[in-house]
């Protein structure tokens, strides 16, 4: 059988990241994929959602992205994603053609 990948809306997405815990109060554990400014193709198979200290991340359009272990215990330091640089989330692949301005 074929590997066929499951589509996420962007919007979806967006929401999603936008909730940083769950019922009981623990981080929520993601997968991403993404492209860094100099073109990079990044894979962090574990992350949370956090802020970036001192920047709008809404205004700008950013993410901050905390890899962590499988525990969620911080690992490296916090990445700012480019939103329109999220390749796939969970395993998803984002799908920019809900009407979202990629500008």
């Amino acid at each position: 059988m074929a590997d066929i990948k499951k589509t996420m809306y962007a919007s979806t997405m967006l929401a999603d990241l936008d909730i940083r815990t769950d019922r009981f109060g623990k981080r929520r554990i993601f997968s991403i994929k993404f492209t860094t400014k100099d073109g990079k193709l990044r894979f962090v198979p574990t992350a949370y959602a956090t802020g970036c200290r001192g920047m709008n991340m809404k205004l700008h359009r950013f993410r901050g992205i905390q890899p962590c272990d499988c525990k969620g215990n911080p690992e490296l330091h916090v990445v700012p994603v480019k939103i329109t640089n999220i390749i796939e989330y969970n395993s998803h692949i984002i799908d920019w053609s809900n009407g979202y301005s990629i500008q």
